[in-house]
């Protein structure tokens, strides 16, 4: 059974929403049901560059790492111990001379509140279980001067002690790619500068090919939404290529001031939610996400709270060409939802509805595909997701 329906306020129902351009072509129900997501490439060999300085003892890294003159700083294979994060506020540029041989045993820090942005992490490990030797509790932290910083082909553990794999609230240029991310209470990935009046980057954040995994405090959920994401972000960016497994709370969180987003290929399993879309997300697309079975809602808009003088959470976003197999509901738009569209994508296993719209302005729904949905469930509710009977799923 293919629907297209259409739901709006009152007030606006002549609206019509006309989305369309390059890459808008519809897929079939078939070839929907067969959504393959690439996974997220691992971390690769590099070269590492000639004419750099060299070092195989904390001592000297911390040393290195003073000087105000930027520098390439290759680290020897070993393990870096150190009572005090290492503090990277001049923009150096690190490399394990092979890749994942050199590890960290303490925070490392890019940025500060006085030096240089452009700080490159490459090949390094960090893995610490002392949140007193990191900067507020991150294993890699971004914050300050520290913009246009480039981390890739790292692995980072937090031994379920550490609040966050990386923590970047200067999200400006910033670079993460071929990241492994496992065991953080809060954020595995965290790129929020926190300020929902920045509004659009004029040098968007990318995030490409993480692998991330085992978010959560150790009563999980606790956070009650405010972290345990393996993926959080909070501005303008692209995220591609993402795997997310046992996150506590959502496989990726959206809000702040996340305007203008474009997220592709995202699979998430194990997870309360999928996608938790909050105040604010806007003119976002959400493209080619496989989300479930161990999902209890795939997509989730939060309501227009009055907390935020009952402002929609989610305003002119896109969600299409994805595959939902999570159990309770594949998309759920709570009150004030605005002008959001879900089309072109399959839903599985769903006991309450493939999508949920309450009370919402304008969203609409087109050319998905519900065959495979629950008997009892239903393709499209308009009723609350509390009507869901107690066990569902």
């Amino acid at each position: 059974m293919r629907i297209a329906l259409v739901s709006c306020a009152a007030a606006a129902c002549g609206l019509v929403l006309l989305l369309g351009g390059e890459g808008e072509r519809a897929e079939s129900p078939a070839a929907q049901r067969a959504l393959r997501v690439a996974p997220p490439a691992p971390p690769e060999a590099y070269r590492v560059p000639r004419h750099a300085v060299r070092v195989a003892t904390s001592r000297e890294l911390h040393a290195a790492l003073a000087s105000r003159r930027r520098r390439t700083i290759v680290l020897a294979r070993g393990t870096y111990e150190s009572r005090r994060p290492f503090l990277n506020s001049h923009g150096h540029r690190l490399y394990a001379a092979r890749q994942g041989r050199a590890v960290l045993r303490a925070g490392l820090s890019l940025g500060g509140n006085a030096g240089r942005g452009g700080a490159l992490v490459r090949g390094l490990v960090v893995d610490a279980d002392d949140p007193q030797r990191t900067v507020e509790g991150a294993a890699i932290s971004v914050w300050g001067v520290g913009r246009d910083v480039r981390i890739l082909d790292t692995t980072l553990r937090g031994n379920q002690v550490l609040r966050a794999g990386i923590s970047a609230r200067r999200p400006d240029g910033l670079r993460i790619s071929r990241v492994v991310v496992r065991g953080f209470t809060d954020y595995g990935i965290l790129v929020d500068a926190n300020d929902p009046g920045r509004g659009a980057l004029a040098a968007p954040f990318r995030i490409r090919d993480a692998d991330v995994a085992r978010v959560g405090r150790a009563d999980p959920g606790s956070s009650n939404g405010r972290a345990e994401a393996c993926v959080w972000i909070g501005n303008t960016g692209s995220v591609r290529r993402v795997r997310a497994r046992a996150c506590a709370w959502a496989g990726l969180w959206t809000g702040t001031a996340t305007s203008g987003a474009h997220v592709e290929e995202v699979d998430i399993d194990g997870a309360r939610t999928g996608v938790y879309m909050e105040h604010f997300t806007r003119g976002s697309t959400f493209r080619r996400l496989r989300i479930g079975p161990r999902v209890r809602i795939g997509v989730a808009a939060e309501w227009a709270d009055p907390a935020w003088d009952h402002q929609p959470a989610s305003v002119e976003n896109l969600i299409e060409h994805s595959r939902f197999e999570s159990w309770l509901a594949g998309v759920y738009l709570d009150e004030g939802t605005t002008r959001t569209t879900v089309r072109r994508s399959t839903f599985a296993n769903q006991s309450w509805a493939a999508i949920g719209d309450y009370r919402g302005n304008a969203n609409t729904y087109q050319d998905n595909d519900y065959q495979a949905i629950d008997g009892g469930a239903q393709p499209v509710r308009r009723d609350h997701l509390s009507s869901a009977r107690e066990g569902e799923g």
